[in-house]
C-alpha cells in the first residue's frame, strides 16, 4: 500500500494522540468521519497501524534505574539467547548490532539489587562471554513514538 497525504496526516494526528476520535480527526483535517473510518481501517489491515500503546511514566511507578547492557555472544547463538533474554519483563528493548559487541539490551529496574541479580543471571550464560552494564544518568530524549513528526516526513499542511 503507498501513503498519499491524506493518510500521512491521519497518521500524524494519530501520533499526536492516538486516542483521538474519528469525529475530531475529521474536523482537523477537513474530511468527513467515513473518510477518516475507511483510511484507518485500510491502514490497520495493511499493518501500517499494529494498534495502540499505553505510554505509562516508568518514574512513577518506582522504575527509576535504566541500564544499557552490552553483551559479547558466542557467534552460533545470538539469536537463541537473544530471543531467551528479550522474554525477561526488565528488557524493554534488545537488539542485535554490529561492531565489537553482539548486542544491547536496554532494561529498567527498581533497585540496584535488581540490576546486580539481573547482570549475575547473564553472567551466567554459557554463551555470553562479556557483559557492560552502564547506568542511565540523565535522559535527554526518550520518544520511541513520534517517527512521522521528524523532518524526514515534514507537515503536509504547509
Amino acid at each position: 500500500m503507498s501513503l498519499d497525504e491524506l493518510d500521512m496526516d491521519i497518521l500524524k494526528v494519530l501520533e499526536r494522540d492516538a486516542r483521538i476520535s474519528y469525529r475530531k480527526i475529521s474536523q482537523e483535517l477537513d474530511i468527513s468521519v467515513g473518510t477518516v473510518h475507511n483510511r484507518i481501517l485500510k491502514l490497520k489491515e495493511n499493518g501500517i497501524i499494529q494498534g495502540y500503546l499505553l505510554a505509562l511514566n516508568e518514574n512513577k511507578l518506582n522504575f527509576k534505574l535504566k541500564a544499557v547492557i552490552s553483551l559479547e555472544i558466542t557467534g552460533t547463538k545470538i539469536r537463541e539467547i537473544m530471543e531467551k533474554l528479550s522474554k525477561y519483563p526488565e528488557v524493554t528493548n534488545a537488539y542485535s548490532i554490529s561492531g565489537n559487541i553482539s548486542a544491547i539490551l536496554i532494561c529498567r529496574f527498581q533497585k540496584m539489587k535488581d540490576i546486580r541479580n539481573f547482570t549475575n543471571l547473564l553472567n551466567g550464560e554459557e554463551d555470553i562471554q562479556k557483559v557492560e552494564t552502564n547506568i542511565v544518568l540523565d535522559i535527554y530524549k526518550e520518544d520511541l513514538h513520534h517517527l512521522l513528526s521528524s523532518e524526514i516526513f515534514p507537515p503536509t499542511n504547509q
